[in-house]
């Protein structure tokens, strides 16, 4: 048996909003055989728009019974059967957290009419309510009313299940059993498609763009943490409804997976990742010459001027940083920042500079190049990260049997990545903890 739901309420998200109506149709899958329907008095107020969209007023709903005096009652009424509506994380969220905090346990095995409509009948311009109506020529008495909604609905699937020859909707009910569940849009193949693997993973809107790119120790445990029924909220499900596809590439390790990710974001600037379009402070460790010609080291936020030796997203990192150069290079505190109450100066300018422009050059014009050795994809490749004069500059995998000594031996296998604040300081990060083997390579004359 298949309850089949339709709920009204006074928003988008079931965390902050509550049912202002709520209908139940019974059905075998063949024909109705009961229904359940009543208004719900919300206790907050129902905004003008949606008043607009449904014709439910407060005046309508003041009388009205709260949904813990019904719980009992519709909790019995949906009883075990195959909880079913279009778009069905949406009504499942309001009723299941209604429900929780009525004491009430509702964990039920779910069927969504838009999932199903893609399945049974490809290849439509869209799967909304109004228009597989349209398209099968049923009638809706009453849109945006849940009794009217829930009947037409329940229509819909004795019709889809008289063209299901396969047991479809079998299949995604157990796709969908889960604690979470997959956007409408989304073919339920590509979530169970996924790997268990480190990697990047891609939602793609409609069109084929992606909204969002993230990246991933498990791909197919983080791309369902995105799923999660009780972390829904209004931009959640704006979000999960633009998801049509999912695309993904398998990086062998995490490393390489954030190194990609923050690339891929910065060039399809994806409408959903917030981070990296919120510009950060940065703070550059800059050299210069003072009218006595003496080299200094400074920290200047980084606006548009170049020229920095390193760069930071905080003072004190580059704070930090620039004590370790003063005592690497044994230059002199004071020509670095330091006053001589906290570190005393013991070279001579000669010492200082001599010292400065080793430093300079190790740091500025070094053309040395190496790869950070990770996983490869299998057991046949490793992964690495190259880097390029200090700075990040791409991802590959080669066979783990190819001797790799010179640059001419990865050249074919990088795949060159756009840097940035980010990818470098990680890069920075790694080599100074050691706790990837790297191979420094030489250059071929």
């Amino acid at each position: 048996m298949f309850a089949v739901v339709d709920v009204e309420t006074t928003g988008g998200h079931a965390s902050g909003h509550r049912m202002t109506e709520i209908a139940i149709v019974i059905t075998d899958g063949e024909k109705v055989v009961d229904r359940y329907e009543t208004l719900l008095n919300p206790e907050q107020p129902i905004p003008l728009n949606i008043q607009i969209l449904t014709g439910i007023t407060p005046e309508m709903v003041a009388d009205a019974p709260l949904f813990s005096e019904k719980a009992e009652e519709i909790r019995q009424f949906l009883g075990d059967h195959v909880f079913v509506a279009h778009n069905v994380n949406f009504d499942y969220a309001f009723v299941q957290n209604a429900l929780q905090a009525c004491g009430f346990t509702y964990r039920p095995r779910r069927l969504c009419t838009v999932r199903y409509a893609r399945k049974i009948q490809a290849g439509l311009r869209s799967y909304s309510l109004k228009n597989l109506c349209k398209h099968f020529e049923l009638v809706n008495e009453s849109p945006h009313r849940a009794w009217g909604d829930a009947t037409v609905t329940a229509e819909l699937l004795n019709l889809l299940l008289s063209q299901d020859g396969k047991g479809e909707w079998e299949q995604l009910i157990k796709k969908n059993s889960g604690e979470f569940n997959l956007p409408s849009n989304l073919p339920s193949d590509e979530y169970h498609g996924l790997p268990s693997s480190p990697g990047v993973y891609y939602f793609m809107d409609q069109s084929g763009k992606p909204i969002y790119i993230g990246k991933a120790r498990n791909l197919r445990k983080r791309v369902a943490s995105h799923f999660i029924t009780n972390k829904e909220t209004r931009r959640s499900q704006a979000f999960k409804r633009e998801i049509f596809h999912i695309d993904y590439e398998v990086t062998g390790s995490e490393l390489l997976a954030i190194l990609l990710e923050d690339h891929e974001i910065r060039h399809h600037w994806p409408k959903y990742n917030l981070a990296q379009k919120n510009p950060k402070k940065r703070f550059g460790i800059f050299a210069f010459q003072g009218q006595s010609g003496l080299w200094s080291l400074g920290i200047n936020r980084i606006t548009s001027q170049k020229g920095y030796l390193e760069e930071y997203f905080s003072y004190n990192e580059a704070l930090n940083r620039m004590y370790e150069l003063v005592q690497e290079f044994q230059l002199n505190p004071s020509r670095c920042g330091f006053p001589e109450s906290y570190l005393k100066d013991s070279l001579t300018e000669e010492e200082h500079q001599a010292n400065f422009e080793k430093m300079r050059d190790q740091l500025q014009g070094r053309e040395d190049c190496l790869i950070i050795k990770t996983e490869g994809r299998s057991r046949d490749e490793d992964g690495f990260a190259y880097v390029e004069n200090g700075r990040f500059a791409g991802i590959g995998f080669i066979p783990r049997d190819n001797e790799i000594r010179h640059s001419d031996d990865i050249k074919n296998y990088v795949r060159q990545l756009q840097s940035s604040i980010t990818t470098n300081g990680l890069i920075y990060k790694i080599l100074s903890e050691g706790k990837y083997s790297t191979i420094r390579l030489e250059s071929v004359v």
